[in-house]
C-alpha cells in the first residue's frame, strides 16, 4: 500500500513537472514572437527572422493540441514567411503562409486567415502563379470587407491590382480598384500602379499626373519605375529634353535601389548563417551532458571544412572557366556592335550609351557568334521550340550571354514591364510553360 502511494505521488510530480516544462517553453515562444514583431516594425527583417525561428523551435516543445499554441504558431509562421518573402525566398515563404492559413481555418480565426491569405497571394504572385494569387487575394478581400477592416481592404486592393490585374492587362479594373483604395486614404505605390494603367491605355496626360506623384515615394524602386515610364512618355511626345532629365533621375534611383538590394542580399546571407549557427548552438546546449557531444562538434567542423573546400574549388573552377570563355570571346565580341552596346549599358546607362542604332546584319552576326561559342545554341533551341521567332531568338541569345532584364529591355526597345510580359509569353506559349516549372533563364541556360 505504501509503495503504491509512493508511485502515485511520483507520477503526479512527473505530470506537474511536464506541465511546467511546456508552460516554460510557451512563455519563451511568446517572448521570441513579441521580439520578432518589434524587430519587424523597426525594419530589421534579418533579426526578426531569427526571433521568429527561435519562437517556432520553442513552440515545437509545447502541447500542439492547445488552441493558444496553434494560434501562436500560425502568427509566427505568417510573420516569418513575410521575412522570407522580403529576401526572395518565395517557395519557403509560401509554405509558411499556407500552413498559417490552414491553422487559422481550424481555429475559425477570420483575421488571422485574412492576413495569411493576403500573404499567400503575394508569394504566389512572386512565383508567377497569377491565377492562384488572384484566388488568394479575392478570398482575403472578402474577409477584409466582412470584418470591415478598411486598412487591410485598401492594401489588398493595391497589391492585387499591381500583382495580378496589371499582369493580366485588365487596366480598367486596375484603375477602378486603385482609385477606390486611394480615395479611402491608402498609402504606398498606388499612384505608380495607376499611372502605369493609364500609360498602357495610352492616356498619357493622366499617366503623367500619377507617375509624377509616384516620384515622391520614399522607395527608390518605385521612383525608378515612375521616372522610367515618364521618360518613355516624353520621348514618344518628342520632348527629348524632359525625357533625358527623367532618364537621368531614373539612373540615380536605379543606383540607389541596386545599392539597397546588394545591402539586403548581404544581410540576408548573414542572417541565414546566424540562424543556422543559433540552431547548432541550441542543439549543443541540449546535448551538453551527452558523451556524443564532441563527436557531433567534430563532425560539424569536418563537414564545414569539406563544404568550404568544395565551395573554394567550385569558385576556382568557375573563375578558370570564366577566364577561358573570356579569352575565347574577346577577339570576336569586341567586333560585334550588339555585344559592345549591351556591355556599355551594363556598365553605365547614360544618354551616350542609350544613343545606338543596331542593324539587322549586326544582330545576325551576334546570333552567329553565340552559336559559335555555345555549340549551335539557336539550332538546338529551335529543334526543341520550333515556333520561336527571330526576335525571340535574339532575346534568348542575350539571356544566354547573361545580360540583365533591364539591358535586354533597352536593346529590344521595350519597357521593363513589357519585356517581363514578353518573356513570360515566350515561355508559356512557345516553351511548354504549362508543363515546365523552370524559369525562362533556367530553360535557356540548360540548352
Amino acid at each position: 500500500m505504501k509503495t503504491r502511494c509512493i508511485i502515485c505521488a511520483f507520477l503526479v510530480l512527473a505530470g506537474l513537472t511536464a506541465c511546467q516544462h511546456k508552460a516554460r517553453w510557451l512563455k519563451e515562444a511568446e517572448t521570441y514572437y513579441q521580439q520578432g514583431l518589434e524587430q519587424r516594425a523597426a525594419k530589421q527583417s534579418e533579426s526578426a527572422a531569427e526571433s521568429f525561428s527561435q519562437a517556432l523551435i520553442a513552440i515545437d516543445h509545447c502541447n500542439q493540441a492547445k488552441p493558444e499554441v496553434q494560434r501562436l504558431k500560425a502568427q509566427t509562421e505568417d510573420n516569418l514567411g513575410f521575412c522570407y518573402w522580403k529576401h526572395e525566398l518565395f517557395d519557403e515563404a509560401l509554405h509558411l503562409h499556407e500552413d498559417a492559413a490552414t491553422l487559422a481555418r481550424e481555429l475559425s480565426d477570420s483575421t488571422l486567415l485574412m492576413n495569411a491569405l493576403r500573404n499567400c497571394g503575394r508569394a504566389t504572385a512572386s512565383l508567377g502563379d497569377i491565377d492562384a494569387a488572384e484566388q488568394h487575394y479575392e478570398e482575403a478581400l472578402g474577409l477584409a470587407k466582412a470584418l470591415n477592416d478598411k486598412t487591410m481592404e485598401n492594401e489588398i486592393l493595391l497589391e492585387s491590382s499591381r500583382d495580378v490585374l496589371l499582369v493580366k492587362e485588365d487596366y480598367e479594373q486596375v484603375i477602378e480598384r486603385v482609385s477606390q483604395a486611394l480615395a479611402n486614404g491608402a498609402q504606398g505605390d498606388g499612384p505608380l500602379t495607376l499611372g502605369l494603367a493609364y500609360y498602357y491605355l495610352e492616356q498619357d496626360s493622366l499617366a503623367i499626373v500619377h507617375l509624377t506623384e509616384a516620384t515622391h515615394n520614399e522607395m527608390a524602386g518605385v521612383r525608378m519605375s515612375a521616372y522610367q515610364s515618364l521618360a518613355f512618355i516624353h520621348q514618344l511626345a518628342g520632348d527629348y529634353q524632359q525625357a533625358l532629365e527623367c532618364q537621368e533621375l531614373f539612373n540615380e534611383n536605379m543606383m540607389q535601389a541596386n545599392h539597397t538590394h546588394r545591402s539586403e542580399q548581404m544581410q540576408r546571407i548573414k542572417a541565414e548563417y546566424d540562424l543556422q549557427m543559433q540552431k547548432i548552438n541550441l542543439e549543443a546546449e541540449q546535448k551538453l551532458k551527452s558523451l556524443y557531444l564532441y563527436l557531433i562538434l567534430g563532425g560539424l567542423v569536418v563537414a564545414l571544412a569539406v563544404v568550404l573546400l568544395l565551395l573554394r574549388q567550385k569558385t576556382l573552377n568557375a573563375k578558370l572557366k570564366a577566364e577561358e570563355m573570356k579569352n575565347q570571346l574577346e577577339l570576336e565580341l569586341k567586333k560585334n556592335k550588339v555585344y559592345v552596346t549591351a556591355l556599355a549599358l551594363t556598365e553605365q546607362i547614360t544618354a551616350s550609351t542609350l544613343d545606338f542604332d543596331l542593324k539587322e546584319t549586326e544582330w545576325d552576326d551576334f546570333v552567329t557568334l553565340i552559336d559559335k561559342v555555345y555549340s549551335d545554341f539557336t539550332k538546338r533551341l529551335l529543334n526543341q521550340y520550333p515556333t520561336l521567332t527571330k526576335s525571340d531568338l535574339q532575346i534568348c541569345c542575350l539571356t544566354k550571354q547573361g545580360f540583365s532584364n533591364q539591358v535586354i529591355s533597352i536593346l529590344m526597345n521595350l519597357q521593363t514591364n513589357s519585356y517581363a510580359r514578353r518573356k513570360s509569353r515566350i515561355k508559356q506559349e512557345k516553351m511548354n510553360g504549362l508543363e515546365d516549372e523552370r524559369s525562362f533563364e533556367e530553360i535557356i541556360n540548360s540548352i
